[in-house]
């Protein structure tokens, strides 16, 4: 019994370094890119959590948020029971817009601020889906083939970026594509969509919605379908590694080029799908 109130009363000053030592906690700031068209009102959404034990994440609630776009500030928001701050916002303008969150002032927490991007785009202009996956290498040690389900770019991971694919898909955005970027989990996170857009901009590649998705297969299905009920009807084609991908895409009648791909991969995927062997192959048939 004694030796239970002792692990119970160490678990306690641990969780709680705020009542116990009188300093503050300290907390971690993400914010969620967001996808919307000008005009349009959208939420943004900030999270302020604690990390706990074992790794895991606690939200902060009470704390008020501060939200700006493009520098310009745009209204505070208090955190709930979960740590997360939502702010209603509506674009006037197209681009690539970044919102920046900051803790105000607490006696109670501490924080640095988080960045984030509200992609505003135009309707009209096409958008290309690209898996995570087909911008990395797959590794070579231990010498087993890559996991279609799931990935993780995480630091603890830190893939090679394959040859010429930021050059290659900063092209493609540049002329004609918005991009939306699409990795596989078994849980979604703030953090691990932080991860991959670090990862990103490490290795510049053009600006795009990142997406986590968890629970394979029907994960995607209930993107793609979100993504037409928001209105985004111009999903014009995807860029891939995995069959799971290949076959979404076939079945939806959207192009879908994989890369590379093994003579047994090859064998199991949809019949139109287009596969190559380098970046460099892909503007071609795309603009072809």
């Amino acid at each position: 019994m004694r030796l239970n109130l002792n692990l119970f009363l160490f678990l306690c000053a641990v969780s709680a370094p705020d009542v116990w030592g009188g300093e503050k906690v300290q907390g971690v700031l993400s914010v969620r890119d967001i996808l919307t068209a000008p005009g349009k009102l959208v939420r943004l959404e900030a999270r302020l959590a604690r990390d706990g034990l074992l790794g895991q994440s606690s939200g902060l609630g009470g704390e008020q948020v501060a939200f700006a776009v493009e520098g310009r500030n745009v209204g505070t928001a208090m955190t709930g029971g979960d740590g997360r701050a939502l702010l209603e916002y509506t674009p006037r303008m197209r681009g690539n817009q970044e919102i920046t969150v900051k803790l105000v002032p607490s006696k109670r927490v501490e924080s640095r601020e988080a960045k984030g991007t509200l992609f505003s785009w135009e309707r009209r202009r096409p958008i290309l889906l690209v898996e995570l996956a087909a911008l990395a290498e797959e590794p070579k040690f231990p010498p087993v083939p890559i996991p279609a389900l799931p990935l993780d770019l995480g630091p603890r991971l830190a893939p090679t970026v394959m040859p010429d694919a930021a050059d290659e898909l900063k092209r493609l955005t540049d002329y004609f594509y918005n991009v939306i970027y699409l990795s596989w989990s078994g849980h979604q996170a703030h953090a691990d969509e932080e991860d991959a857009r670090a990862w990103l901009r490490r290795h510049h590649f053009p600006p795009g919605l990142t997406v986590r998705l968890a629970g394979g297969g029907p994960a995607l299905n209930g993107k793609l379908d979100e993504l037409k009920g928001d209105g985004w009807d111009n999903l014009k084609a995807g860029i891939g590694r995995t069959r799971a991908f290949a076959e979404i895409l076939a079945e939806r009648r959207m192009p879908v080029i994989i890369l590379p791909a093994s003579d047994r991969e090859e064998a199991g995927l949809p019949k139109k799908t287009v596969v190559v062997k380098s970046w460099k192959e892909i503007r071609k048939k795309l603009q072809g």
